[in-house]
């Protein structure tokens, strides 16, 4: 899909660089995300919008608690995981820049992340 025009810049929060925004008319019309807005690929996975960090952080205070609460820390922890996997949305993600796009209606081959399409991307010719 080619792009109808190149908005302005923005800067990336980790690590300051400032990349152009590409964007096509019917995307902004449909809100459907069809092509990185920062690389203009098109090819995303989804996954759910937490903390990953955040994450593995309570289930390993759960596993050091198990031991003391007979394992219901990590009952607990589970109940918790599977509460939130329930009520957080997804997040959508570029394969190539890793750019996360949220407000944006997630396309039909958007999916969750295939190991075998991230290395074929990563081996693909790239350049901002």
């Amino acid at each position: 899909m080619p792009i109808d025009r190149v908005l302005d810049e923005v800067a990336c929060p980790g690590c300051g660089r400032r990349h152009p925004l590409r964007v096509d008319g019917p995307m902004l019309e449909s809100g459907l995300l069809t092509q990185c807005l920062v690389c203009g690929l098109d090819r995303f996975y989804t996954q759910k919008d937490f903390n990953k960090k955040l994450g593995i952080g309570l289930f390993a205070a759960a596993a050091l608690l198990s031991v003391p609460t007979w394992g219901l820390s990590l009952l607990g922890a589970t109940i918790l995981d599977y509460g939130l996997s329930k009520t957080l949305g997804d997040v959508t993600i570029c394969y190539r820049c890793l750019v996360q796009y949220r407000g944006f209606r997630p396309g039909p081959g958007h999916g969750p992340f295939d190991l075998h399409v991230a290395e074929a991307i990563g081996n693909e010719p790239y350049a901002v």
